[in-house]
């Protein structure tokens, strides 16, 4: 259910040229949170069922652990202008 909308964002955010990994194991969001955090990880995207119904995401910051729901389309856009 969740793969098409990965693989979405995924791909748009290797053309822009930004690395990705995926963290598709069967952990609480909360336990993959603390796996990105622990690797240094900047930025996390978490696709949910929300994703699905429209086309958005949450991304996350590693610092101020802030959170923000955006389109998908404008994940790539959001990172670049972050980074």
């Amino acid at each position: 259910m969740f793969v098409p909308r990965t693989q979405e964002l995924k791909a748009l955010l290797r053309e822009a040229g930004i690395s990705t990994r995926l963290d598709d194991g069967g952990s609480s969001v909360g336990k993959r949170y603390a796996r990105t955090d622990e690797m240094g990880i900047p930025y996390a995207f978490t696709i949910d069922h929300q994703s699905i119904e429209d086309g958005t995401v949450t991304m996350r910051e590693i610092i101020s652990m802030k959170q923000v729901r955006l389109p998908i389309s404008e994940g790539a856009e959001t990172i670049a202008q972050l980074t």
